[in-house]
């Protein structure tokens, strides 16, 4: 039988050929069964054919050929038809199988990001949805279509860097001679630890002349390139030193601060909806950051005039919308179905993402939940650990769930699907814990050298905030 892992020239000519790709639409189109969001399932299906099953396998494996390969057919493979086993649809992967299922990070001009790669086979969402609704039940729906919105991570660290940078700089406000301070303090806590996952992932290459020094250059300082990102969450780096630039008029004098950041978001909102350029500085999803910064303005305004119990009940109710909106996008999402839908410019997600993530934060305004918050070690521990685990997680969640195919544990439909949970665990478990040891061996020392060499103090990272210290942002 073909094995589509081996031979990858074939599978790489055969992805650009249409008439694989007639093939692939025409066996499968004519053998998978139809439904209604409406129409019961049948109780027997009938088996999908060999002819279809050998067209899926090899659909699969062109689709994993051309991921490793980073080629441009990638976009262009069709989608397999649902069949008796249903294809996993979710944003910014390909049509892949249980065994090889994963996702990658896009800049916002091309495919969603995501948080993490997809093990096992969730359900499908939209119509699929609601007919294996009425066959497995809310439990299954409701675990397998977490990895779905996995790009929601992005839009709740956005508002989080907004949140962490007030806090951190308050004090930096209306005060000219603090502006060089701020930028090497920026500049320090981004870069180091970056350049050395940047050259692990790959930017070694260019000292064997297997990478262009253009692109090695792109990639090592403005996180960008031409071919494709080395480390896959470079592209959000990118809007974090856009944000801290426009941050510095908060620092030369508070009132031009407020007026160029009124600006921004006029013309932010503006590009939004009339789409006359093409620039990240005014794509929608900076509208976090600015919900990060009132969010940090509101919490220690409302710390200063209200009392404690007051707070307390502000806190509470805060968590509870905030869950509420941010699980509600997340659900529209999911049903809407549209794997089309561009998740960065979409002013749905990015309203419902963030409103629910700066509730989720204006909930620290509780002293009651600070107390709880801080009790947890671990979670401290995480916090402190966010950036390394952000800048690794997507390297080690893939060699990992790569190590743990070749074991041939293969979750494949809904009788394995806690098996594919469980594996989804594991794998998110061991990609944290190597960001921990990389922030223990590696984060630290190399941040308290630089420190030690500029002369710029400690960490800006404000320790009596608990939501930022469990921040994904790098401050």
């Amino acid at each position: 039988m073909l094995d589509p892992f081996q031979g990858d020239s074939l599978l790489l000519a055969a992805a650009t050929h249409p008439d694989y790709l007639a093939a692939c639409a025409r066996v499968l189109t004519g053998t998978a069964p139809t439904r209604s969001c409406c129409a019961a399932p049948k109780a027997n299906p009938s088996p999908i054919p060999s002819a279809a099953r050998l067209i899926e396998h090899l659909h699969d494996g062109v689709s994993d050929i051309l991921f490793e390969a980073e080629h441009d057919s990638l976009r262009n493979l069709p989608q397999l038809p649902r069949t008796a086993t249903p294809k996993p649809r979710s944003p910014g992967c390909a049509a892949s199988s249980p065994a090889k299922s994963r996702c990658r990070y896009r800049s916002p001009t091309s495919l969603p990001a995501v948080s993490m790669p997809a093990v096992g086979q969730p359900i499908s969402s939209g119509e699929g949805a609601w007919w294996r609704w009425r066959e497995t039940g809310w439990r299954w729906f409701t675990l397998l279509t977490l990895s779905n919105f996995g790009f929601s991570g992005v839009h709740m660290f956005f508002v989080i860097s907004g949140l962490i940078i007030y806090h951190a700089h308050r004090h930096d406000v209306d005060n000219f001679y603090r502006v060089p301070d701020y930028l090497l303090k920026r500049l320090v806590r981004i870069y180091p630890l970056y350049w050395i996952v940047f050259i692990v992932s790959g930017g070694w290459k260019v000292f064997a002349n297997r990478m262009e020094v253009g692109d090695f250059f792109l990639n090592a300082l403005l996180f960008t390139s031409s071919k494709s990102l080395l480390v896959a969450v470079a592209w959000t780096l990118a809007y974090e030193m856009v944000f801290y630039g426009i941050f510095i008029t908060f620092i030369l004098k508070r009132s031009l601060g407020m007026l160029v950041f009124a600006t921004w978001f006029v013309l932010v909102a503006l590009n939004d909806h009339y789409h006359f350029a093409n620039l990240i500085g005014l794509n929608l999803i900076n509208t976090l950051f600015m919900l990060g910064l009132l969010t940090s303005a509101t919490v220690m305004a409302l710390r200063k005039q209200l009392s404690k119990n007051s707070r307390d009940w502000i806190g509470i109710v805060s968590l509870v919308a905030g869950t509420l909106v941010f699980v509600g996008t997340a659900c529209w999402y999911i049903l809407l179905d549209d794997p089309k839908l561009p998740v960065w410019d979409n002013l749905t997600l990015t309203l419902g993402f963030g409103t629910g993530s700066a509730l989720l934060l204006l909930a620290s305004v509780s002293a009651r939940l600070e107390g709880l918050w801080k009790r947890q070690r671990w979670l401290l521990l995480i916090g402190d650990a966010s950036y390394s685990i952000y800048l690794v997680h997507f390297f080690f969640q893939k060699r990992v769930s790569n190590g743990l195919r070749s074991l041939d544990w293969v979750p494949a439909g809904e009788k394995t699907q806690a098996k594919a949970l469980l594996l989804l665990a594991v794998i998110m478990a061991i990609s944290i814990a190597c960001g921990i040891i990389i922030h223990k061996w590696i984060e630290k020392p190399v941040l308290a050298k630089c420190r030690e060499w500029l002369k710029i103090g400690g960490s800006a990272r404000p320790h009596d905030h608990p939501q930022a210290q469990r921040a994904t942002s790098p401050s």
